[in-house]
């Protein structure tokens, strides 16, 4: 919307919780240029700036240097490193995967496979944090007067997550061929170590993402053929 000249982006949840959840996790990067700063929030309305940038055509690395400086700046903000076993992932993995197998997405034999493939992919211990779960190419711009990579689509922005569960979605649907690449740059810019235990990572990612298409009836989304490389690990 535009008012007296000025550009803004309003949003409307469904509840004030929602709307106040949202606003706290933007005041933390209020100022970084990786996310419109907040201008009000009233009940469950949030007007936040809008961003003028270039949208994303190509993947380069140039383009994968700016990713990994978004997500290395995400998972440095208030990380902390804490016992696997308890956090929620590991039980919302398993009961993601049994629904899947419910609904007839999985079969009982890869089920099982996938099971046995979590109790060693699973890391003793894991990273929570801030992460931005819809990196989509159309949520970024490119903004040419911080030459960062923006997130403007903010209801993604989220805390208390499982670190990496995020760029997961990412690096499964258009980051997939500078994955070794995106995990170096992160090293380097001093984020949490995340890449020794991704696989059980991207599978939580894996789990939720279907089981949410299935929701949606975004049947185009739901690939069975994802977990196939998790068999027998």
């Amino acid at each position: 919307m535009t008012i007296n000249g000025q550009q803004f982006k309003r949003l409307v949840f469904c509840d004030s919780s929602l709307a106040l959840e949202i606003e706290r996790n933007l005041e933390c990067f209020r100022g970084e240029g990786i996310f419109p700063n907040m201008v009000i929030r009233y009940e469950r309305e949030i007007w936040v700036e809008f961003v003028q940038g270039r949208l994303i055509k190509e993947v380069d690395d140039s383009l994968v240097e700016k990713v990994a400086m978004f997500y290395s700046r995400l998972y440095s903000e208030a990380s902390r490193l804490v016992e696997t076993n308890t956090t929620l992932f590991p039980d919302r993995l398993d009961r993601d995967l049994y629904f899947l197998n419910q609904i007839g997405i999985l079969s009982n034999g890869l089920l099982g496979e996938l099971r046995k493939s979590v109790d060693a992919l699973q890391p003793t211990h894991c990273w929570i944090g801030f992460d931005y779960t819809d990196p989509v190419k159309k949520n970024f711009v490119l903004n040419p007067k911080t030459h960062l990579l923006c997130a403007v689509d903010v209801e993604g922005l989220v805390s208390e997550y499982l670190i990496g569960m995020g760029a997961a979605k990412a690096l499964v649907r258009w980051l997939n061929p500078f994955k070794n690449e995106f995990f170096r740059l992160l090293a380097t810019k001093g984020a949490p170590d995340i890449q020794a235990y991704y696989g059980f990572i991207e599978l939580c990612f894996l789990a939720q993402w279907t089981k949410r298409a299935f929701f949606e009836r975004d049947w185009k989304a739901i690939k069975p053929d994802y977990f196939e490389g998790y068999r027998g690990l």
